[in-house]
């Protein structure tokens, strides 16, 4: 081999040498950053989980009823000369509502009333004459029978003109009437819906394997929607359970009474009840937000301090921990397993963490 190739070979050599262990050391030093890189801290909020006394509750839908609530009508055929109510109005018992032309009755009640004081006349005379043997008792008795039958006419005309005078027969709200001055109503046409508004029943069904979990005068809270959320604040009892299990549902259903001094419920409403039972729990609670839902299973962050800076300050890392999730309510959930007291959950800033994420805790930011 000549010395120019020899001397090219040594060149080459030596390039290639150098591209190679440059390649070389930026992987060594790639690698070693790599292994020795840490992200960011990621900003959360946390909260301690806490044991708490859990009322346990069962919950249903319902709707509200009210105690008493009927359709006005009346007994009689008619044609309507007074109404005495405005729609919306609160009325009393036995306060009149409307009258119904009564100028038949009234004719046939004078006439009623003469024969009733004719019949009363012929009476006494025949009984004075009795006295005196001039008639027979046969004439006495005649006059006796006539004397009810006038009185039972005229108890039978005032009966009909009480009928044509619709009253208030509970105290209630009334709702819109259905009838106007003038018009001729039928027997039996439905003529304002009447309501008494406090307090309101709730009807709803639960499971036969929940009987014996109710009795009588059980507290509950029933939940309505206002401003387009679900509101819980209005507390009841109940006061009934049905007298028998649907053999189609196996439900039972159960009546409660709620007050409704403020008059913010209306029959009709739908409601969500919560019945609470006897027994109370020993749990770990913590905010619904600390939960993360996916297929896998629900889960949890737990905060951990692995080691310390240079500052002395401990440095946190999040773990994920697979809880199992029971009740929940009010914002709070019941944890039965995974966690335990004392230890610190992240409740916001979830979506960021991956195991063993550094994290750093500021409670001062609602983060999402």
């Amino acid at each position: 081999m000549s010395p120019q190739m020899r001397k090219m070979l040594i060149i080459v050599s030596i390039v290639f040498g150098i591209i190679f262990g440059w390649y070389a050391a930026k992987k060594i030093i790639f690698s070693y950053f790599m292994s020795h890189y840490e992200p960011p801290a990621v900003t959360i909020s946390a909260s301690i989980a806490t044991p708490t006394k859990w009322q346990s509750t069962l919950t249903s839908i319902g709707t509200l009823t009210a105690v008493n609530g009927t359709d006005i009508s009346s007994e009689a055929s008619g044609i309507v000369t007074e109404i005495r109510f405005t729609s919306g109005q609160f009325v009393q018992q036995g306060e009149v509502l409307v009258l119904l032309d009564t100028s038949v009755e009234q004719a046939n009640l004078q006439n009623d009333k003469a024969k009733l004081t004719l019949a009363q006349l012929n009476f006494d005379r025949n009984k004075a004459l009795m006295k005196k043997n001039v008639v027979a008792q046969s004439v006495l008795d005649q006059a006796a029978a006539e004397l009810e039958e006038a009185q039972a006419n005229v108890q039978a005309t005032e009966a009909k003109i009480k009928q044509k005078t619709i009253v208030a027969p509970f105290s209630g709200k009334i709702g819109i009437k259905k009838i106007n001055l003038g018009q001729y109503v039928s027997a039996g046409t439905a003529m304002v819906s009447l309501q008494s508004l406090d307090p309101l029943y709730v009807e709803f069904n639960i499971p036969e394997q929940y009987l014996s979990e109710l009795y009588l005068q059980q507290p509950i809270e029933i939940g309505i929607h206002k401003h387009g959320s679900m509101q819980t604040q209005f507390p009841g009892f109940i006061n009934a359970l049905n007298s028998k299990i649907d053999q189609d549902t196996r439900n039972i259903l159960v009546q409660a009474t709620v007050p409704n001094k403020e008059l913010h419920l209306f029959p009709g409403m739908f409601a969500m009840v919560k019945i609470l039972l006897r027994d109370q729990k020993n749990v770990i609670t913590l905010p619904q937000t600390a939960i993360s839902y996916s297929l896998h299973g629900d889960s949890v962050f737990i905060i951990k301090a692995d080691k310390q800076d240079s500052d002395g300050k401990p440095i946190l890392h999040a773990y994920r921990q697979y809880v199992k999730v029971g009740d929940r309510r009010e914002g709070e959930v019941a944890i039965m397993s995974g966690i335990q007291a004392g230890d610190q959950v992240v409740t916001s800033g979830q979506l960021k963490l991956q195991n063993g994420a550094h994290v750093v805790i500021d409670n001062s930011v609602d983060l999402t």
